[in-house]
């Protein structure tokens, strides 16, 4: 057993500032301690896979993230540790609890399975891993060793954590009890155009790349809004989030608390911000004024045959103001969402919901670069803009 100021002391030591991650009995002590640790920025997420896309985000500008989780949510970080993490080339530390461990303590019956598998999963996926330093002295070569390899090869690292590993810390700053009071807010949508007779994801897209401030970056979803954005000009202020569907407001999320006062547009379709709804919560709660959330809604899953989503009936920019975000906007009009993307910063993050026409260009080309090379050639961009 280690003290969690042990461990944080051995990650600080090696340049490790932003931790994220979601709950376990077993992490009690360390996030607890990371909580209350004014050298960190500690900044929880709703979902596994939101961590592990948020501390890629923040990879962008050279922070290096420690990502805490339970092995039971180690499934839905799947897709960004295997879709975003491997093909970018992205590495973060990771600690993963190992309930219902072979030979280890009795624990609830829905942990025997993950339990049984969890390094042979992470090893399935590329992670490399260790077990979590529990003695006095290991964890600086521990963290060290991790880092090497996250160096060497790009990849993420795992510290699989057994429970009684760290030693027992109180939380500092519990979470306030005063109560909320009222609160209302009022929202109404005006939607007047057919389907037939709205813009297309093209033109959203122009619009988007001519209200970019000059230090902005524009970070789009996979599937037909990264290729079109890239068929617009392949610029080294674009990042096409190939894969990992659903991540993209997490990762640029990570890419804006890490990179104070510069613009960050995030282009998301329809079907992906549906897939991970609840991160608005995240990006209400901790989102900037600088970050500009976009979802070019088209109704359906262009890239994968047109199939409809269920977003006709989901009014998105009323969840995302009652999630927390300062300003929201719905239209089916160009000039609106362009007058919405000039809009002077309000208090914390913009959302944006435009909605488009289904359909994209014929031959609609893919991106030339690797996402390697795309994530590289932004590092450069970023440190010299």
């Amino acid at each position: 057993m280690i003290p969690a100021a042990g461990f944080l002391d051995a990650c600080h030591a090696q340049g490790f500032r932003l931790v994220t991650g979601t709950p376990c009995s077993y992490l009690q002590p360390l996030i607890n301690a990371a909580i209350g640790d004014a050298r960190f920025l500690f900044r929880d997420a709703v979902n596994e896979g939101d961590a592990v896309a948020l501390a890629a985000g923040a990879a962008l500008t050279g922070t290096r993230s420690l990502v805490m989780f339970q092995n039971s949510g180690l499934g839905n970080a799947v897709n960004a540790l295997t879709s975003l993490c491997h093909p970018f080339r992205v590495p973060v530390l990771l600690v993963v609890t190992h309930r219902g461990e072979p030979g280890g303590a009795a624990d609830e019956p829905q942990h025997e399975l993950m339990g049984r598998i969890t390094t042979a999963l992470l090893e399935t996926m590329g992670v490399a891993w260790a077990h979590f330093p529990a003695e006095a002295g290991a964890a600086e070569p521990a963290v060290a060793a991790a880092l090497a390899h996250m160096t060497s090869t790009g990849r993420p690292y795992a510290l699989v954590m057994r429970q009684g590993a760290v030693a027992p810390h109180a939380l500092a700053q519990p979470r306030s009890l005063a109560p909320l009071g009222r609160r209302e807010f009022s929202f109404t949508e005006n939607l007047t155009r057919p389907t037939p007779a709205r813009a297309t994801r093209t033109a959203a897209l122009q619009l988007i790349r001519a209200a970019r401030a000059p230090r902005g970056v524009l970070v789009a979803t996979t599937g037909h809004t990264g290729r079109e954005l890239y068929a617009l000009g392949d610029d080294p202020w674009n990042l096409y989030l190939v894969g990992s569907m659903g991540s993209a407001s997490a990762f640029g999320l990570g890419l804006a608390l890490t990179s104070p006062g510069r613009p960050v547009t995030v282009i998301e379709g329809d079907g992906a911000v549906l897939m991970r709804l609840g991160n608005l919560a995240t990006l209400g709660a901790y989102g900037p004024a600088e970050l500009t959330h976009v979802v070019l809604d088209n109704e359906a899953h262009d890239s994968t045959g047109g199939q409809a989503t269920v977003s006709r009936g989901v009014m998105l920019a009323a969840v995302a103001r009652a999630c927390g975000y300062a300003d929201a906007v719905s239209t089916d009009e160009p000039d609106t969402l362009a007058a919405a993307l000039r809009a002077p910063a309000a208090a914390g993050p913009r959302f944006v919901h435009f909605r488009l026409r289904p359909g994209a260009p014929e031959k609609l080309p893919r991106p030339k670069v690797t996402p390697a090379e795309v994530f590289v050639r932004l590092q450069h961009w970023l440190a010299q803009s």
